[in-house]
């Protein structure tokens, strides 16, 4: 089940807010100030944050600027909730980094639309993220495969030959033999230690 944290200063609207995205399925926190809201954020982390704009004490505004420089909530979707429908307000909400805007009053569809489209772009970015990093860790994989593969085969090659042949062997060529596989055991190490 998806999480919701709703902040407003105006228990009416959180609850109204609460009560209609609890019927269509999400879970729901409530915090009453900015403040309160953050540290609800911190240690819950929901999937969603709606945030009133005018609230008394730490408005909406400085709520989204606090959260966004937090690494542990900072790229939470955040939707701005507020009864202005001045331009200049909803343009300084898209711009401080809010990921939608609803205006007071809404139906329940457009409050249900703005938060699932905000889930599904957000799944989807987490998604992008996922198959990116998949890639870089095949990509990774693969190199160091072939890195660890190229000095085993060496080693492998030397003293098979030392094996087969190592009546007839003389001193020099046992000193060139242990050269490269001590040269081989170097090199893994090297790449061992830069794996940690």
């Amino acid at each position: 089940m998806q999480s919701v944290l709703i902040i407003d200063d105006a228990e009416d609207v959180r609850s109204v807010i609460a009560k209609t995205l609890e019927y269509y399925g999400f879970y729901t926190r409530q915090a009453k100030d900015g403040m309160t809201g953050i540290q609800v954020a911190l240690d819950w982390q929901p999937d969603l944050i709606i945030c009133d704009v005018r609230m008394p004490g730490m408005d909406g505004y400085r709520t989204l600027e606090a959260i966004r420089e937090l690494p542990l909530i900072a790229t939470i979707p955040f939707i701005f909730l507020s009864a202005a429908v001045d331009k200049i307000d909803m343009r300084r909400g898209m711009v401080s980094g809010a990921d939608d805007y609803l205006t007071k009053p809404f139906a329940p569809e457009e409050l249900l639309e703005a938060v699932t489209a905000r889930l599904s772009k957000q799944a989807e970015l987490k998604c992008e993220i996922y198959k990116k990093a998949e890639k870089l860790r095949e990509d990774i994989v693969h190199l160091f495969s072939q890195e660890f593969t190229g000095p085993l085969d060496g080693i492998l090659g030397v003293t098979s030959n030392m094996m087969k042949d190592y009546a007839a062997l003389p001193p020099e060529r046992v000193f060139v033999n242990a050269r490269q596989i001590n040269e081989s055991v170097v090199r893994l190490n090297r790449l061992a230690r830069s794996l940690k």
